[in-house]
């Protein structure tokens, strides 16, 4: 996992150094995985491009788990748009549209692994959306960084024993 994972961020990387948008950095990722001749190796992704002047975020979900905006009045809603499979999944490379919203001002994005979502919590079950919107609405203030450590805190709260999966989070409020 380790070295898939090394390869297809080393894709990513020198698409973004050559200044590849979205689609090609997402062929480019598919493409390394592909070389490496395991069907069963995919990588799941959601790649985006935040515009700050234009308040515009463009996007690719590869197979990952769907981002979510947190309105200025605390509504959670889904960011919808094309969802794609996993990067190296199927016969040939996929074909990609990117998905485009606009954020407004007080709007905070969160983008995750599913190493939050699926964690298993103390009383039986898993975290979920509905732990993650708990925790979002509990948050100290509605700025990124506390939204995050109202996940983080969560997360590591909703059970005793260690993560069983990575748990990864970003948080972009738009100001």
């Amino acid at each position: 996992a380790a070295g898939l994972g090394a390869s297809a961020l080393g894709a990513l990387r020198a698409a973004r150094r050559s200044g590849q948008d979205l689609v090609q950095a997402a062929e480019s990722i598919d493409e390394v995985v592909r070389a490496l001749g395991n069907p069963s190796f995919v990588v799941t992704a959601l790649l985006a491009r935040w515009h700050a002047p234009t308040a515009m975020l463009a996007w690719l979900n590869c197979g990952h788990p769907p981002a979510y905006v947190i309105d200025g009045d605390g509504g959670f809603t889904e960011l919808e748009g094309p969802v794609h499979a996993a990067l190296g999944a199927g016969d040939r490379p996929p074909s990609f549209e990117v998905g485009v919203a606009s954020l407004d001002p007080g709007d905070r994005l969160v983008l995750y692994t599913d190493g939050i979502t699926e964690r298993f919590v103390k009383d039986g079950g898993r975290f979920g959306l509905d732990g993650m919107q708990r925790a979002i609405q509990a948050a100290s203030a509605p700025t990124a960084a506390a939204t995050a450590m109202a996940i983080q805190d969560a997360v590591m709260s909703a059970a005793t024993d260690p993560l069983q999966d990575d748990a990864t989070l970003v948080v972009l409020a738009v100001d």
